[in-house]
């Protein structure tokens, strides 16, 4: 789908503007005022009421009560189950992890499957904590209490419902929007021990899509940092397999190590992605990573099989094969789709059609959701206006999961796509991508490009700067990849690289004149650093 270039700036970035001037520039377009504390942040901090938690933690240790922490399937739950326990672990040995399977247990904090780890374990729980859910869980809290007499600590960062009143008469509440479960995990365990792992609390952050601004780039920042000079041996090993070359990236953090520690939640037991989290012995984190590893591949060709396949329902559904999207302001697809991928299959369509997305995978009596959307609609809050339609419901703007009776479906798909119809009736629907200026080829320098990886990390709420280069004119054009699935093309002597983009070199000859998006980059070959661009949309001129 073509996207609407958007320009940040007035400026021509040429070489009359200075390096300076430059990342002034992409400061201002940023909003962004201290600028000091944006390029050297300081340790994270964060304003957030954890005395009485402590206290209770501890009071738990001193008793020699018995501690379970129950987290979630996904990177940032992980990550959060991880990190708190390897912190408490140091204090007491009378604390366990749980981390639910998706299929079985479902998302968030369900008595039943408490009640059956508890069995399992053959421990009974004094103190019950859960890291990256349970926001939306009163009612299983109440069922687990009015069973037994234990302390909970909800830990959560995911949106709160009608029932938080509840929840607070019956559990410690430490709960924000604005980091992740790993980050409020990190906070709390930090007080416990000084030393707890802030990588991973990083991990989790870039993988669950925060905003890499404030607290939160401090978090990533310092974090980074944390994994290149010392990382855990598990981390270490899934480096390593992962052919990532040190330092560490936030590219790496939420595109390779992220999906395999998600990949084995989507498909198995996602406790083979705890325990490679806390291994301290390099024979059992090499052979975690390599699991982790091998599936991920399973889940690369499970997810491309299946986004085929809703492509394939897209296509029989919508008239010539395309989408209205004056009228359809939102995609819902059910079939065969295994749970632990049809996130992913959501967020491919959501990136392709510039719609939310709903993809439900159904599997007997009840079927499991999970929702994509995109910056003019909140999924959550349009979601819970048919709260009567689901079993349980849970997410934030830009995501949610859910789970659905099978026969109610139809109910849900017909209530969600008038709803959401209405909302965005009267906004026309169009991607778009921001850039921070047009530039000359000739101030493609690496003064330059050093200058602006200063900004780094690069993610959410602080994007990789973008230039819009005009009416540049092709000298080589090359299709590359062993598949032939990237191009790479020349101006004069300087190289720009479209990944993705190999089907386009069929609309292009030498000697033609495009605009383009690109990013800056160094190509580092025989011990040479040469400028580079890394293009990301192409326009022919007519």
């Amino acid at each position: 789908m073509t996207k609407i270039i958007k320009v940040s700036s007035d400026t021509i970035v040429d070489q009359s503007i200075s390096t300076t001037e430059v990342i002034e520039l992409i400061l201002k377009n940023r909003q962004i005022t201290d600028i000091k504390e944006f390029l050297s942040p300081s340790f994270p901090q964060f304003d957030i009421k954890l005395t009485k938690t402590v206290e209770l933690i501890k009071k738990v240790i001193t008793a020699n009560g018995q501690i379970l922490i129950y987290g979630d399937y996904d990177v940032d739950g992980v990550t959060a189950t991880a990190i708190l326990w390897q912190s408490l672990y140091k204090l007491t040995k009378n604390v366990t992890p749980f981390v639910p399977h998706r299929q079985r247990d479902g998302y968030g904090i369900k008595a039943e499957s408490f009640f059956r780890f508890q069995e399992e374990k053959n421990i009974k729980f004094n103190l019950l904590i859960t890291v990256d859910n349970g926001i939306v869980a009163a009612a299983e809290i109440q069922k687990i209490k009015k069973q037994q007499k234990i302390e909970v600590i909800i830990t959560d960062h995911h949106m709160p419902d009608d029932n938080l009143k509840l929840l607070t008469r019956n559990c410690q509440l430490v709960h924000s929007t604005l980091v992740s479960g790993s980050a409020i995990s990190w906070f709390l365990a930090k007080e416990l021990d000084k030393n707890a792992d802030l990588g991973l609390a990083a991990l989790g952050t870039v993988a669950d899509c925060l905003p890499l601004t404030g607290v939160n780039r401090s978090i990533v920042v310092h974090g980074l940092k944390e994994l290149h000079l010392n990382p855990s041996p598990g981390i270490k090993k899934l480096i390593q397999v992962s052919n990532i070359k040190n330092p560490v990236t936030t590219y790496d953090l939420g595109f390779v190590l992220g999906p395999r520690i998600n990949a084995v939640g989507r498909l198995a037991d996602p406790t083979e992605a705890l325990r490679l989290l806390c291994s301290q012995n390099q024979l059992q984190a090499t052979k975690y990573a390599q699991s982790l590893n091998n599936f991920n591949q399973d889940r690369q060709i499970l997810q491309k099989d299946s986004i085929e396949s809703a492509e394939e329902s897209i296509r029989r559904d919508a008239p010539a094969g395309r989408l209205n999207t004056k009228n359809n302001k939102i995609i819902i697809i059910a079939g065969d789709y295994n749970p632990g991928i049809i996130g992913l299959i959501a967020g491919r369509l959501t990136e392709k059609y510039y719609l939310p997305t709903i993809i439900i995978g159904v599997d007997g009596d009840i079927a499991k959701g999970s929702c994509r959307s995109i910056p003019e609609l909140n999924m959550i809050e349009a979601l819970r206006e048919h709260q009567d339609l689901f079993i349980d419901l849970g997410g934030h703007s830009g995501a949610a999961g859910f789970s659905i009776l099978t026969k109610n479906i139809p109910k849900l798909k017909k209530a969600v796509i008038k709803s959401v119809n209405l909302k965005l009736k009267k906004i026309k629907l169009e991607p778009h991508l921001d850039v921070d200026a047009q530039m000359t080829l000739d101030s493609v320098t690496l003064a330059n490009i050093k200058a602006i990886s200063k900004l780094a990390p690069f993610g959410i709420g602080n994007s990789e700067p973008l230039f819009l280069f005009k009416n540049v004119i092709i000298s080589v054009k090359k299709v590359i990849g062993s598949t032939g699935d990237h191009l790479k093309l020349k101006f004069g002597n300087l190289d720009g690289v479209a990944f993705k983009k190999g089907d386009l070199a069929k609309d292009l000859n030498i000697g033609d004149s495009i605009d383009i998006v690109a990013s800056l980059s160094i190509n580092d070959w025989n011990n040479s650093q040469t400028p580079q661009l890394i293009i990301k949309e192409i326009t022919p001129i007519s």
